[in-house]
């Protein structure tokens, strides 16, 4: 079971006794549990322009056909393909007996989805993302510096980046272990998850934000303390400063790159499956492969090629 602000969150551990078990579920109804809060903003958005169509059906046998025509007007009208599959996740998840009840249009949407090429976030590379963190050690910002580097090195999803407290962190003389809780394949399997960091620039990085973390006397404190808002606002300011927002790279670059450069140096495909936490190889396989047809396209212009010399940790 999981629980963050009564949704879904870090695990509970359900070894304890029947008196212990029922204190800690109090707070918890089962039925929200299912989805976490982000997940279930996007089901009722997308549920919200769904469910006129829902409504305007006089038996279920009406269902596909009105949420055929549904989805075509959402094509011509420029919507998004993400309402579209959010919207019939979410009117399984709330209508259980509709499942199987729309094969049409989830032959619909399968097209849309052929045609239409994902707006993914593109790689960022290990010299960029070293030299952004140097700059922002430069600037005495602890927090951004090392979550760049630990976020590229182990592959880390914004959301499980941006909920990381000091005592998840265990640090050796030169590798370290990350453990993730609640994280999305964590909660499919009911289990914690954990990564290894072996690379001594993030080690030493880390080691000297939580020795100023103690310091300051906030261990207790997320290692990102502001908003997630906060650190998109500071990414895309550090993009706009070493001149690469042309680029379009998101905070999700960081684990797209990541993996990118994890494939390039290992040539395995099964070694960035396991430590980028993929459910499903053919998933892992289109990220990298998509990432690795970006890379001959990345030019860096001089202010950029200037920036990253001068903010160089080697």
């Amino acid at each position: 079971m999981l629980v963050q602000d009564g949704m879904v969150g870090r695990l509970i551990a359900g070894r304890f006794s029947k008196a212990e078990r029922a204190r800690q579920r109090s707070k918890i109804h089962l039925d929200d549990a299912a989805l976490s809060l982000k997940m279930q903003q996007r089901y009722y958005c997308a549920l919200r322009k769904l469910l006129p169509t829902i409504e305007r059906c006089k038996c279920a046998d009406d269902l596909d056909v009105k949420i055929c025509n549904w989805i075509r007007h959402m094509w011509k009208s420029g919507e998004p393909l993400l309402y579209i599959g959010d919207g019939l996740c979410a009117m399984h998840f709330f209508m259980p007996w509709s499942k199987g009840k729309v094969p049409g249009a989830w032959k619909l949407f399968a097209v849309w989805r052929r045609l239409e090429v994902p707006s993914r976030a593109p790689p960022l590379t290990w010299d960029l993302v070293k030299s952004f963190s140097s700059y922002e050690l430069s600037l005495g910002r602890h927090e951004m510096s090392s979550l760049l580097l630990l976020a590229f090195h182990c592959l880390l999803r914004t959301g499980e980046l941006l909920q990381l407290y000091p005592e998840d962190i265990l640090l050796g003389r030169s590798h370290g272990v990350l453990s993730l809780k609640g994280t999305k394949s964590g909660k499919r399997n009911a289990a914690n998850e954990s990564i290894s960091i072996t690379n001594e620039l993030v080690v030493e990085s880390l080691r000297s934000l939580l020795s100023h973390r103690q310091q300051c006397g906030g261990p207790s404190q997320p290692l990102w303390s502001s908003s997630h808002a906060a650190f998109r606002s500071r990414f895309k300011v550090l993009c706009e400063r070493f001149d690469v927002q042309h680029h379009a790279f998101r905070p999700y670059s960081l684990r797209r790159g990541g993996a990118t450069d994890l494939f390039q140096r290992t040539r395995s495909m099964e070694c960035a499956l396991l430590r980028g936490r993929w459910e499903s190889s053919r998933v892992a396989r289109i990220y990298i492969s998509d990432g690795l047809s970006f890379l001959p396209s990345l030019r860096f212009t001089p202010k950029t090629q200037s920036m990253m010399k001068r903010f160089s940790y080697d």
